[in-house]
């Protein structure tokens, strides 16, 4: 069941101007949403794994070089 517009973190717009510069002639809505949704859960792990790699490092702001490695972490688990 799709979720309502408020609910969503990433709009469906953006998702399918993303799909189409990928090569795509056309996108379905539900095609877009649930690229959408796939995109909210990746970046809410990642963002997960790097507050807690900030964690350990004993700092309280996530910089970009956590996020790199939350994201080198999650692409060799795939």
């Amino acid at each position: 069941m799709p979720r309502s517009r408020k609910d969503r973190i990433i709009p469906v717009a953006p998702v399918d101007r993303l799909i189409r510069k990928a090569g795509a002639n056309r996108v379905s809505d539900k095609g877009a949403e649930r690229l959408a949704q796939i995109l909210e859960e990746i970046g809410i792990y990642l963002a997960k794994r790097a507050a807690e790699i900030t964690e350990v490092a004993d700092r309280k702001t996530i910089t970009e070089r956590d996020v790199d490695l939350a994201y080198r972490q999650w692409l060799s688990r795939i």
